[in-house]
């Protein structure tokens, strides 16, 4: 594990070497873009949460990626996972995000954080309907979550989900 938030970071760089590396936390810098972690095919854990990013990019290599955590961000745009076909843990709240898109492929997703982003519609939503280990999601503070039939509405489309934002659904 290796932490380096709140260090004010601009650049990762300087991984090499590291290549057994499991997890990495780098929450709270000033980082604006994803790159020079390729080195680490063995990340399952990704945390840069609280940075610059605008782009979710440079990932590709990075297959064993189970975790990610890229919350409080400037991205407007879900796309770069094509290849980390693992992760289990999506976080991307609080970020500038109009589509839910390019997630199909994310078969062993549970728990999706999209809350505090900026979808507006329910055909978006529709996306989530082929991910079958789904148990999580969290979209709360989007512009959907004031229809009056909103907690409805994710059951009926996510059938399997047991959690939607705080609230356990009953079965």
């Amino acid at each position: 594990m290796l932490e380096l938030g709140s260090n004010r970071i601009r650049k990762i760089e300087n991984m090499e070497g590291l290549e057994s590396l499991t997890n990495l936390f780098l929450g709270k810098n000033k980082i604006a873009k994803i790159e020079n972690i390729d080195c680490l095919s063995k990340l399952e854990l990704l945390s840069i949460q609280s940075n610059r990013i605008k782009k979710i990019e440079g990932l590709a290599r990075n297959v064993a990626l189970e975790h990610l955590y890229i919350s409080h961000n400037g991205i407007e745009k879900l796309e770069g996972l094509e290849s980390n076909v693992k992760l289990t843990t999506l976080d991307v709240a609080s970020n500038l995000i109009k589509k839910l898109e390019n997630i199909n492929h994310l078969s062993n997703l549970e728990d999706l954080w999209m809350n505090h982003n900026s979808l507006t519609d329910w055909k978006d939503v529709e996306h989530l309907k082929d991910l079958t280990k789904l148990d999580t999601v969290y979209l709360e503070g989007n512009p959907i979550a004031s229809d009056t039939m909103y907690r409805k509405k994710i059951m009926l489309i996510v059938p399997n989900v047991s959690q939607i934002d705080a609230t356990f659904c009953r079965s």
